[in-house]
């Protein structure tokens, strides 16, 4: 339990507390599966996850099915829980509901990537940004005003370094 409890705090998500919620009741789902002595696995979870804060609950929901069915190994084993949240990070990405906020910030900001050199079309832009809450989308909107794109790019690390 103690390195369910590790892997608990090493991640991120939500748009405040509903989003942390919606993640660790997917995780706790898992864990109880697994019969892991965790009687305050979701109290435990939220508190121990300060970043899941920074997603939205839209994509909470997308990624809750994929966290309810993790494996009892990757709550035990960091490099298999690494891989499997990986893979419901990506799993979500593909079925997330895009928010109205988040397609009214792509168009400028994928086509801030495209005169960097970069090829990032509309619709992969908004399935990713949708994972995250609003107050991120809002940063990252302001670093569309650096022209240079080593500032922007620059600019878009900060804003996911400091969540």
């Amino acid at each position: 339990m103690i390195a369910v409890l590790a892997l608990v705090g090493a991640c991120g998500d939500g748009d405040g507390p509903a989003a942390a919620e919606i993640w660790c009741d997917g995780l706790c789902a898992a864990v109880h599966r697994c019969h892991f002595n965790a009687p305050n696995c979701k109290l435990d979870c939220v508190q121990e996850r300060p970043g899941l804060a920074s997603r939205s609950s839209s994509g909470a929901v997308a990624e809750r099915p994929c966290l309810e069915q993790l494996t009892c190994q990757a709550l035990s084993d960091e490099t298999v829980w690494d891989q499997e949240l990986d893979a419901c990070w990506t799993q979500a990405v593909m079925s997330v509901s895009v928010s109205d906020r988040v397609r009214r910030f792509c168009p400028d900001y994928a086509l801030a990537w495209f005169e960097c050199g970069y090829a990032l079309s509309i619709d992969e832009c908004e399935h990713i940004f949708s994972m995250w809450a609003d107050p991120v989308i809002d940063r990252l909107a302001a670093c569309e005003a650096h022209v240079d794109c080593t500032e922007f790019q620059a600019c878009e690390k900060s804003v996911f370094d400091n969540l």
